[in-house]
């Protein structure tokens, strides 16, 4: 059973490395973007990762049944805002932003007031384990890859129900674990990227919590082979900017990243990470 403190520490691991100069900089060099999620790519191999990463926003936001400007929803772990603004700017709904690294909420403000949509979108920084909300506060609540940096996710399926109001949906995607990977198998990949609890999420588990806690199954979307095209990517864009990379980050995190990258694709390729989308709603 994972204790108080390695969760804390978990936590407070994930702050630190979205809190730094050397992540920022290795996400504006070899992806382009302001967006952390996974990439579609299903109809256009060749898409690039800034694209890819903003079509999944897309063709979430389109999987929400009857999203419009009365929509009060809340993201979870919504690092630098390009879904918040993807929702406010398209949709026209109010975002609330639950984030837990200081330095993405306030650049997430300040590129939401550069776009002038500010007034749709609030900021608050705080740990998805203990959403800051009340009960029945949200008609959508939405994340994207951010719950697999949790060691509670039972926790935050619970969270979410509760500050959902009575027919209110949970859409996410998250970065997942086969459901017949062997214990442990995934410790070192997952630890190249500063997760300390062995295991994650898996379609079973988070079908089988959903279920218990009386949500309502809307659509569970197995999006698995773009999670090893998105990170051969990744991988590919790191090794061909080492250079650039070499003049903006460290050289430990420059060559763990790259190396973790690697592990990571490694481990997509034996079919042991899994992607993909869940849906649910409140009865």
């Amino acid at each position: 059973m994972t204790t108080t403190a390695n969760s804390e520490q978990a936590t407070e691991r994930a702050r630190v490395h979205y809190n730094s100069e050397n992540a920022r900089n290795l996400y504006e060099i070899a992806i382009g973007s302001d967006t952390l999620n996974l990439g579609l790519y299903e109809d256009d191999p060749d898409r690039p990762i800034a694209e890819g990463m903003a079509k999944t926003t897309e063709w979430m936001a389109k999987q929400v049944q009857n999203l419009n400007p009365d929509f009060r929803v809340l993201d979870l772990g919504s690092g630098y805002g390009p879904a918040a603004r993807h929702l406010a700017g398209k949709y026209g709904c109010h975002v609330t932003c639950l984030n837990i690294s200081e330095e993405q909420n306030q650049e997430n403000e300040r590129r939401n007031r550069e776009q002038g949509i500010d007034n749709l979108i609030d900021i608050v920084f705080g740990n998805f384990k203990e959403i800051p909300f009340d009960d029945a506060s949200f008609d959508l609540v939405w994340s994207q890859d951010a719950l697999f940096h949790t060691d509670g996710q039972d926790r935050v399926l619970e969270e979410a129900y509760r500050v959902l109001k009575p027919g209110g949906q949970l859409l996410f995607m998250d970065i997942l674990q086969a459901d017949d990977c062997p214990d442990g198998a995934l410790k070192d990949s997952l630890g190249r990227v500063n997760i300390l609890h062995e295991r994650i999420g898996s379609f079973h588990s988070y079908t089988s919590k959903a279920k218990s806690l009386g949500f309502q199954t809307i659509n569970v979307i197995d999006k698995s082979d773009q999670l090893l095209v998105h990170y051969t990517k990744l991988r590919d864009s790191v090794i061909a900017h080492y250079d650039e990379l070499s003049q903006k980050c460290t050289p430990e995190f420059l060559e763990s990243s790259k190396n973790g990258l690697c592990q990571w694709v490694e481990s997509a390729q034996k079919g042991l990470f899994t992607w993909g989308l869940f849906h649910f709603r409140r009865p």
